[in-house]
């Protein structure tokens, strides 16, 4: 006898407006919409939106549109859009920002630590994660 896995469909997209994340992360940022890094912060916008889509794991969108979607799930995106985009600052984990002791400051290699908590309570399917 051969063993079959069952199909697991992907999580399925939600309605987000990825305009308005990347404004909100843009604004987070303290950066003009004409910047040269906003195209930049556009991409990290679409890949955070893929990994929190990802994370929640969702048959179906519970959702009809973006107005819908709750407010710790939009945060939970544009705090992970300016995650992506900073991490180009701290080459091999280690930022380079001021500390009064002079130590370095490492970051993460889980770039979704920050804001697992903001998406806990509307996780769908709780499979290996």
């Amino acid at each position: 006898m051969t063993y079959i896995p069952p199909t697991v469909l992907p999580p399925a997209p939600l309605p987000f407006d990825p305009p308005a994340i990347t404004g909100a992360a843009l604004d987070v940022l303290r950066l003009d919409p004409a910047d040269d890094d906003a195209e930049r912060i556009a991409g990290d916008t679409l890949a955070a939106i893929a990994l929190v889509e990802a994370r929640l794991d969702l048959e179906v969108s519970p959702w009809a549109d973006a107005d819908a979607i709750p407010a710790p799930v939009e945060s939970a995106a544009v705090l992970l859009t300016v995650e992506l985009y900073r991490r180009k600052d701290a080459p091999f984990g280690v930022t380079d920002s001021w500390s009064v002791d002079g130590a370095a400051f490492r970051i993460t290699s889980d770039v979704m630590r920050g804001v697992e908590s903001m998406l806990a309570p509307y996780r769908g399917r709780r499979g290996v994660g």
